[in-house]
C-alpha cells in the first residue's frame, strides 16, 4: 500500500503509477478539454487543407488573368481588323462612288443635247460650256468667268463654284434668239446637296449674264420623292438618266 502524506509522495505515486494519472486526469479535466490535442490536429490539418486550395485558387485566378489578358489582346487584335476591313471598304465604296459619278456626268455630256432638246425644255443650239467633255466653247466660257471674277463682278466664292459645275450649257429656245444659261449637276443618286449647288451655279451665272435667263438642274440615275420635291420647289429641273 502506498501512502501518502505529502504533495511530492501524491507526484511520485502519479509518476509511478500512469494508470493513476490518467484516473485524476479524467477526474479533473472535462471531455472536451481531453479532446482538445486531437480536435487541434483536426483544426491544424483542414487550416493546411484550405491553405493549400487558397494555393491553388490564386493560381487558378492568375490563370484566368492570364486568360482574360490574352483574350483583351485577340479582341483589340480583331478590332483593329475590323477597323482595317471598314476602312478598306469605305475606300472601294468612296472610290466605286466616284467613279459612278464621273460615269454619271459622261452620260450627261452625251445626253443634254437630247435632254434640253426634248420635253419639257424643246431648246436648240445647245453649247457646252464647261462640262466632262472639252469643246471650243470651253475656252470662251472660262475667260468670261475669269474676266469677272478679276473685274469684282463675281466673288471669289462664285468663280470657284462655277469652275465646279458639272455642266454648264447655254441653249435658245424656239424663235428666239436669246441664249439661255444652264446649271446642271449630276449624281448616281440626286440629293438635296445637287440641288443647293447648282441654284449656287445659277446665282453665280445670273450676275454675269443679268440680262439672260438662268436654269438650274439636276441629273441622275435616282431621286427620292422628298428630294424631287425639294428641287421642284426650288425651281431646279430633275433630269433622269436615259438608256445609251
Amino acid at each position: 500500500m502506498v501512502t501518502i502524506r505529502t504533495t511530492e509522495d501524491f507526484i511520485k505515486a502519479m509518476d509511478e503509477n500512469p494508470e493513476w494519472l490518467e484516473a485524476v486526469r479524467s477526474r479533473l479535466l472535462t471531455r472536451e478539454l481531453l479532446d482538445l490535442p486531437s480536435r487541434f490536429e483536426e483544426l491544424s490539418a483542414f487550416v493546411h487543407q484550405l491553405a493549400e486550395s487558397q494555393v491553388e485558387m490564386k493560381k487558378e485566378i492568375a490563370n484566368l488573368a492570364a486568360a482574360q489578358a490574352e483574350m483583351k489582346k485577340e479582341m483589340a487584335n480583331l478590332a483593329a481588323v475590323q477597323a482595317e476591313m471598314l476602312t478598306t471598304l469605305k475606300k472601294h465604296g468612296d472610290d466605286i462612288g466616284f467613279l459612278n459619278g464621273l460615269e454619271v456626268e459622261r452620260l450627261l455630256g452625251k445626253q443634254v443635247y437630247g435632254l434640253l432638246g426634248g420635253y419639257p425644255m424643246r431648246m436648240r443650239r445647245v453649247r457646252i460650256l464647261r462640262g466632262y467633255f472639252w469643246t471650243r466653247d470651253t475656252d470662251e466660257f472660262n475667260d468670261a468667268v475669269n474676266d469677272a471674277n478679276e473685274s469684282g463682278k463675281i466673288s471669289d466664292e462664285q468663280y470657284a463654284r462655277l469652275m465646279r459645275t458639272d455642266l454648264i450649257v447655254s441653249a435658245r429656245r424656239r424663235g428666239s434668239t436669246q441664249d439661255v444659261y444652264l446649271a446642271l449637276e449630276a449624281s448616281g443618286k440626286i440629293n438635296g446637296g445637287d440641288v443647293d449647288r447648282a441654284n449656287r451655279s445659277k446665282e453665280a451665272l445670273q450676275t454675269m449674264f443679268a440680262e439672260a435667263e438662268i436654269l438650274a438642274a439636276v441629273y441622275g440615275r435616282e431621286i427620292s420623292e422628298g428630294d424631287r420635291r425639294y428641287a421642284d420647289s426650288n425651281d431646279a429641273t430633275v433630269f433622269m438618266t436615259v438608256p445609251s
